[in-house]
């Protein structure tokens, strides 16, 4: 079975689509347990600057940034996800 890896980029301080992010990554971690590696990153970062992000918080599934600025809904992560190919 192929993990996908999730790289979450998160503010200091936290601001509110920051903290919505991290509930539902959990809620992801807990719904697809094995299928996903959620890597949290807090502030800037060697890897934040490598990717060029802008702004927090940010995801990177697989190798591609997939969303930047906002939360997305649980529905869009989901898609995100079997697009890097998760079964």
């Amino acid at each position: 079975m192929k993990r996908v890896k999730i790289d979450a980029f998160l503010s200091i301080p936290a601001c509110s689509g920051g903290v919505s992010l991290s509930r539902l990554l959990n809620e992801i971690e807990e719904e697809y347990g094995e299928k996903v590696e959620i890597i949290f990153h807090k502030g800037r970062n060697e890897v934040f600057e490598q990717l060029n992000l802008t702004t927090a918080p940010a995801l990177v599934i697989g190798d591609l940034v997939r969303i930047m600025g906002v939360c997305p809904s649980k529905e869009s992560l989901v898609s995100a996800l079997k697009e890097a190919g998760m079964e």
